[in-house]
């Protein structure tokens, strides 16, 4: 079958939607040839999608938003490209957006296909070859509002989220309008609602402790003779205003419980108010702008604890039995726990200008993005009175008030305003023709600004931090194919083509970087397709990893290798400025496989390795290792028990990385195949003839095809289908070097970087289910298998083992305009979907065990999944 494209605009296509195909005609050899014509709108390139879905593939997936459509595709949409690809890039009707926020409150039943392409598509929208492409293809004519209100809650409880969403939507043959509003709210959630133990090492309790100052440690003499032992610690007699030698026997050796669970948060209070809204309108035949504008408001409140302190009771004092000095460790709830309160305000607009100058695309976005943050964390109470209260001898540490008037220290304050102003303009066309195809070629061109102020107050020291980037960038890429496999050469040995890519970047605090890339494509057959590629690229840390203000989390559940233990200690979190540049080079190799044999039916392999230097990561797990290279940031007390570690980011010599990805697509239809599609997975009247004398079998002024207003735009007619998509990754090798004369990392075999343990050797992405009369069902979720992180090896010091995983999400969904006696008896469910959706239905948590057996107090499940298996039920409505 002969194919060509309606108005075809080099690297992307005319912005209409509509299919159009020609008249049947045989040829003088008596041969029917079919002209037929890519769907308007979908991208134009030689390289096969990896994933292609039609209308009734995405029904099946129960989306709820484009945003949930992207999510639903992430196996075939990741990119495992070197140390790990990032969001994909979007694209809506073979065009660039400003950003993804301008699409992607959509609703799925707007979108009449959904194409998946592999990197190298990239470079002919002026990206770098290092992210997959989704471009979305709209339906015409579409008109949609619908509400959704959401109520998750965990099997086990202790929290829950409300969440409601509005969203309008107009689609015309010119305009496109869409505004989402959502409101979402969670509860918090405490330690003590997950029934964790705290950490056994503390002294510090609500009822008090009190432990020895003497001779081997020895509270007192006299307390042991009672006790009949040595006596070195004693949880204080609860409710007696001043107790004897003999009431302290009788808790001698035994503490009180130090747990405060019930104030120490695993996930914050939360509130989010979010708007988005979009306009766009055909200002011409051949031009398109679009405007977004965004405004999200989040909040969070955590708790951090009790205040708390030691302190020595003279042995002098009229309330001390003890004859002695000792020390008084305790909590006190007075004035109250300590606490974080977060808020963000986040103001981002963008645009997008699209234009065709003769053969060529003409694209310029602009965005502008402001977010403010503000951060209070009270800190300890103010303990000085008491304290010299207790060595006078004047304030009794056993009274039922003692402490009740103590008033907070000041505040940690932070705040930081980070705002980024980015225009780009991208010219895409077609340069020359030769006899194997288009040589067409992409020219961009950037100008980023950049600003984050950050202000720290703490201890009544402020320290402030201005920074200011400015980004000129520019870049060409290209492509060549070199056969066609429709003559000469090509007929024999299949289609080639190579492309490349250079670009240049001047930072005005770092500057020149370098990017480049090659690629050969190779297609023997029109089902199978082999890529190669290299790129490398230099790239500056983040203006946030240098600037971002420092803060202080007291009380974080943290396990110590050396020592064998967990506890409570400081985390210093923020940006540092003495960060360096990072080089990466990556090599990719690729095929892709649709057999005739099976229909529906693709595989997909990949190769990838990476060679990095000077990468950029927050301090990793504080391994021995770890430790040892970055001593300066762990602060032990002369115990050598951890006290705080500072995990701003840092700067790794090198990583190295190789990885194997494969896996498979399938989809198929349930009993009776739909109706026959046209071309490109059109719907058949799409590639009916046109003009004055077809027949198109509609009336006049009837909508055309794609369009529509009902539940997934025909509402009763939807197909039954079911899919798959899984994807193994093996990890060959994953290596970091801290800095040379120090052993290497290796990820794979013992060594960690995260709390989660080394890298898993293997890892299982799956995404798939079925769809039939109205009913949904699908599953989504992850495998990896499990890791060591070794310790010293000396006494005292433990490995952790952390099992395998298998984390599943299982969604249920019914539409009720496809149950037709519910609709009839209560017609107001016309147009509603309800949605069960179970996260990590089977429960499945990471069991990280020492070598001994036994679970570190830090790596308890509570602290690793606190939300464990949770349920979510949802009813969206369309009118």
């Amino acid at each position: 079958m002969a194919t060509k494209d309606v108005q075809s605009t080099g690297s992307t296509v005319a912005i209409s939607n509509d299919v159009v195909a020609e008249p049947v005609e045989a040829n003088p050899s008596g041969e029917i040839v079919v002209t037929a014509e890519r769907i308007r709108g979908s991208v134009d390139t030689d390289v096969p999608p990896v994933e292609e879905l039609n209308e009734a593939d995405i029904v099946a997936i129960g989306a709820s938003s484009l945003t949930d459509l992207v999510a639903a595709v992430a196996p075939q949409a990741n990119s495992g490209r070197g140390r790990g690809g990032g969001m994909p890039i979007i694209l809506l009707n073979g065009q660039r957006v400003s950003d993804f926020r301008e699409l992607r409150d959509l609703p799925p039943e707007a979108v009449r296909q959904v194409q998946i392409f592999p990197e190298e598509v990239a470079l002919k929208y002026g990206f770098r070859p290092d992210q997959r492409v989704i471009n979305f293809i709209l339906k015409d004519n579409f008109a949609s509002f619908a509400t959704e209100i959401e109520h998750a809650q965990p099997e086990e409880g202790g929290f829950g989220s409300n969440k409601f969403e509005a969203t309008l939507t107009r689609i015309g043959s010119k305009t496109r309008f869409n505004l989402d509003i959502e409101l979402e709210r969670s509860t918090a959630l405490t330690e003590s609602e997950r029934d964790l133990i705290g950490s056994g090492g503390s002294l510090l309790a609500r009822g008090g402790n009190v432990s020895g100052l003497g001779l081997n440690g020895e509270i007192a003499p006299a307390l042991s003779v009672l006790a009949r032992s040595r006596v070195t610690q004693a949880g204080i007699p609860l409710g007696i205003t001043n107790p004897s030698l003999p009431q302290f026997a009788t808790t001698a050796n035994r503490l009180n419980d130090s747990n405060i669970g019930d104030v120490r948060t695993l996930l914050p209070r939360t509130e989010r108010l979010e708007v988005n809204g979009t306009w766009s309108k055909a200002l011409g035949p051949q031009t398109i702008l679009s405007l977004n504008a965004n405004y999200a408001l989040n909040g969070s409140e955590s708790l951090l604890g009790l205040p708390g302190t030691s302190f020595v009771l003279p042995g002098s004092s009229p309330f001390s039995p003890f004859g002695q000095d000792v020390t008084i460790s305790r909590y006190f709830d007075a004035p109250r726990p300590l606490e974080r309160e977060s808020e963000t305000n986040v103001f981002q607009t963008g645009s997008t200008f699209n234009h065709v100058l003769g053969s060529w695309r003409w694209t310029v976005t602009g965005n502008y993005a402001r977010t403010a943050n503000q951060t209070r964390t009270t800190r300890n109470a103010d303990f000085t009175a008491l304290r010299a209260g207790v060595l006078a001898g004047t304030v009794n540490p056993f009274a039922a008030d003692f402490g009740a008037n103590l008033l907070f220290l000041a505040p940690d304050l932070a705040s930081s305003l980070n705002q980024n102003i980015d225009v780009r303009s991208t010219l895409a066309g077609t340069v020359l023709k030769v006899p194997a195809g288009d040589v067409q070629m992409t020219f961009a061109s950037g100008f980023t600004r950049q600003m984050l102020d950050s202000e720290t107050w703490r201890s009544s020291v402020t320290n402030n931090v201005a920074l200011r980037r400015n980004i000129m960038n520019h870049s060409v890429n290209a492509e060549l194919p070199l056969t066609s496999r429709d003559f000469g050469l090509g007929s024999v040995i299949g289609e080639w083509a190579i492309n490349g890519n250079i670009g240049y970047s001047d930072l005005s605090d770092f500057g020149q970087l370098l990017d480049y890339g090659a690629g050969l494509r190779w297609a023997p057959a029109r089902n199978l397709t082999f890529q190669a590629s290299i790129t490398g690229d230099e790239n500056a840390p983040r203006i946030g990893q240098l600037g971002n203000p420092t803060l202080v989390t007291p009380n974080v559940a943290t396990y110590d290798f050396t020592r064998g233990e967990s506890l409570f200690i400081n985390v210093i979190t923020g940006g540092n400025a003495a960060l360096i540049g990072e080089k990466r080079r990556d090599l990719i190799l690729n095929a892709n496989w649709t057999p005739n044999f099976v229909k529906d039916f693709a595989i997909q392999f990949s190769y990838f390795k990476n060679n990095s230097h000077n990468t950029t990561a927050a301090l990793p797990l504080l391994t021995p290792e770890i430790e040892a290279a970055f001593a300066s940031r762990v602060v032990r007390d002369v115990n050598g028990r951890l006290v705080s570690i500072d995990q701003r980011p840092v700067n790794f010599d090198s990583e190295k990385s190789q990885r194997i990805r494969w896996g498979f697509n399938v989809s198929g239809n349930i009993g009776a195949a739909p109706a026959a599609r046209g071309p490109f997975g059109a719907p058949p009247s799409a590639g009916a003839p046109r003009g004055p004398n077809a027949v198109t079998g509609a009336p006049a002024g009837a909508p055309r095809a794609g369009g529509g207003r009902g539940f997934g735009g025909g509402g009763f007619g939807q197909p039954s289908r079911w899919n798959i998509a899984l994807y193994h990754t093996y990890r060959i090798q994953e290596e970091i070097l801290i800095r040379p004369g120090v052993p290497i990392l290796d990820l794979l075999n013992g060594s960690a970087t995260s709390s989660n343990g080394g890298a898993a050797r293997h890892e299982v992405e799956l995404s798939g289910g079925m769809f039939h009369k109205g009913f949904g069902l699908r599953l989504q979720g992850t495998y990896k298998s499990g890791t060591t992180a070794k310790g010293t090896g000396l006494p005292g010091s433990n490995d952790l083992r952390f099992s395998d995983i298998a984390a599943i999400n299982v969604f249920l969904f019914v539409n009720l305009d496809q149950q037709s006696s519910v609709v009839k008896n209560v017609p107001f469910l016309k147009g509603s979907r309800i949605t069960l959706r179970v996260e990590n239905v089977l429960n499945d948590i990471v069991d990280v065990r020492d070598q001994n057996g036994n679970v570190p107090l830090g790596y308890q499940q509570g602290y690793i999944d606190p939300r464990g298996r949770v349920f979510e039920l949802s009813v969206r409505k369309r009118y």
